[in-house]
């Protein structure tokens, strides 16, 4: 797939949001509105980016929570003061305008009718999909999992076991990697565990380093007892921003485990020590 380029004027789709705006959350009547609504899934206005093909076969498998509908991003526009319909579209969130660090989100909101400006619809999920100009083959066969563990968590939110705006309230699930096998990529790995046996120090679970390709195959497949990482962040050579580590279970969508760093020099991006200690202890 050929790679995004991330400006305004070459993706209408991802919307720039500043780092600092404040989130507006959707309150309980607008998640109980939601599962009335109309999910709009939007498309970007390029009928070639590989996120358009792959969102709109994944929610046409996996998205039960409520009746869909495809629309473009300029239908997007025009209908997202509509408060009986939800949306799902792309943000770019820009975490430093000095250095042009941004990050693609998939976002999950409810549309309102006094809303201006998209920015400040009532957000139900916002996850962290990649690193804004990164090649989409490195996320796009995720989009399956976090459309699946979207369904998870507004149910969630809505019987009121969750809180909506944090992620790491997932991490007790790290315990069901036991009697998973972990696939990941070597790009996804810190230095420090670089490899197999650097992991087997610090980690007693499953693990396999798989290539793009494996890793998709295993999605499509629902492979049972797997898991995947996602790891989001910059090129190897970049130390601004931030470096998300997300687990998704392959056969169910759900998340097992979320944490994120700021990145320096001293501090590199992907999966760390410190990450597989960390779930080593979820798992003994």
């Amino acid at each position: 797939m050929k790679k995004l380029i991330f400006a305004s004027l070459l993706l209408s789709l991802a919307w720039g949001v500043d780092a600092q705006k404040k989130v507006t959350y959707a309150n309980p009547q607008q998640v109980d509105a939601f599962f009335k609504s109309k999910t709009k899934v939007v498309m970007d206005a390029n009928p070639m980016i590989g996120y358009n093909i792959v969102i709109a076969n994944a929610v046409k498998k996996f998205w039960t929570i409520t009746p869909f509908e495809i629309i473009s991003s300029d239908e997007f526009d025009e209908q997202f003061n509509d408060a009986t319909s939800s949306f799902i579209f792309l943000s770019r969130l820009t975490l430093d305008k000095k250095k042009d660090v941004s990050y693609l989100y998939m976002n999950i909101v409810m549309g309102a009718a006094k809303v201006k400006d998209i920015t400040d619809l009532p957000e139900l999920l916002s996850v962290p999909l990649a690193y804004a100009g990164v090649d989409e083959d490195n996320y796009v066969d995720k989009l399956p999992l976090m459309l699946q563990f979207a369904q998870i968590h507004i149910r969630r939110i809505h019987d009121k076991k969750l809180k909506m705006y944090t992620l790491r309230d997932y991490n007790d699930n790290a315990k069901e990697l036991k009697s998973k096998t972990l696939l990941l990529k070597q790009t996804d790995l810190s230095k420090e565990v670089n490899s197999l046996e650097a992991i087997q120090k610090v980690y007693s679970g499953k693990v396999r380093i798989a290539s793009t390709e494996e890793i998709t195959q295993a999605i499509e497949k629902k492979e049972a007892n797997t898991a995947v990482l996602l790891q989001v962040g910059p090129s190897e050579d970049e130390h601004s921003g931030r470096s998300y580590r997300l687990i998704y279970g392959i056969d169910n969508g759900k998340l097992l485990y979320y944490n994120y760093q700021n990145l320096s020099e001293k501090t590199p991006q992907g999966m760390l020590a410190k990450d597989f200690k960390w779930i080593e202890d979820k798992i003994n």
